[in-house]
């Protein structure tokens, strides 16, 4: 009876009606479905980012996936094959189950309760960030944060498609909300492998284009990319996608503290932009990284002193 009740799905209230486009439009794949399943399955405990506001972090749970529109409530109703890999969905009651392979997925969404009451215990400032429009308005961005302990960290971007107040099953009558996840955002970071270090420096970013960003500060840097944030009331950082190529600028006051570096966006906010570095300039070419070019980097940064 209980993973009757479970895995029960109504073709009722729920998610937005399917496209063509669906999970695969954006960046989806049977691994990817596969990791977001692992980092975020039901009944797991996460934190999320609301508007990419990175001060702001609170808690939330999946409570369920709703996908073709049809809520399934359990982790039992997932199949999957010798490999682990997602086959199919089995939403309904038993006797009575529609059966949704993965190939035929159109829209993949989860369902998280409404939390909008948890702005009231923000500061006044944090509560200013987030605005009068609230966090879970249609088309707002989300970010869910994973920690799977020795896995690393999962953190996906997911776009509110709606509120819910679902008239039946096991959450009946309770405030929710429907996130449709972007898959192409996805990512997991081995926590151990990637550690990243606190610093302030200068830095000038160009876009494609002889665009200016203008100036910039570095906060932390990791083996393999940087963290930029606008200065003190500095514009915000112009509109970038998921890798937008850009160069890097760095003078750390000595003729030969000088680097330019070839970089692509990770992710990007009005205040934020982390970027990938993948190679630097040297006598006006650009080259991929020497063995101690990276190590000379982040020793530089780190000694930079204004």
């Amino acid at each position: 009876m209980l993973k009757s009740f479970l895995g029960k799905s109504r073709r009722t209230g729920g998610g937005e009606e399917p496209t063509s486009e669906g999970v695969f439009r954006t960046g989806g794949s049977v691994e990817r479905l596969k990791t977001l399943l692992e980092f975020f399955p039901i009944g797991k405990k996460l934190r999320y980012i609301p508007e990419f506001k990175k001060e702001i972090v609170f808690d939330t749970i999946v409570v369920a996936y709703c996908v073709n529109g049809e809520f399934i409530y359990s982790g039992e109703s997932i199949e999957r094959d010798a490999q682990g890999m997602p086959v199919a969905f089995r939403a309904g009651e038993e006797g009575d189950q529609l059966r949704i392979p993965v190939a035929g997925i159109k829209q993949f969404q989860v369902l998280v309760p409404d939390t909008s009451d948890l702005e009231m215990g923000l500061d006044y400032n944090r509560r200013a960030l987030i605005g009068r429009g609230r966090q879970f308005n249609k088309g707002n961005y989300i970010s869910l944060i994973s920690n799977s302990g020795f896995k690393g960290l999962s953190t996906i971007d997911t776009e509110v498609a709606k509120q819910v107040d679902l008239k039946d099953g096991p959450y009946a009558h309770r405030k929710m909300v429907l996130l449709t996840p972007e898959m192409h955002t996805l990512e997991v970071t081995d926590q151990r492998g990637k550690t990243r270090t606190k610093i302030c420096a200068p830095v000038m970013v160009s876009l494609s284009e002889g665009r200016l960003t203008g100036p910039c500060t570095i906060v932390d840097v990791s083996d393999e990319a940087v963290r930029i944030r606008v200065r003190d009331g500095g514009a915000p950082l112009p509109a970038m996608s998921k890798g937008d190529p850009v160069t890097l600028d760095i003078a750390l006051g000595e003729a030969e503290r000088h680097f330019t570096l070839k970089g692509a966006v990770i992710r990007r906010s009005p205040e934020t932009c982390v970027i990938l570095l993948v190679g630097m300039v040297r006598d006006g070419k650009a080259t991929s990284f020497g063995p101690l070019d990276l190590l000379e980097l982040k020793s530089g940064l780190l000694n930079y002193s204004k």
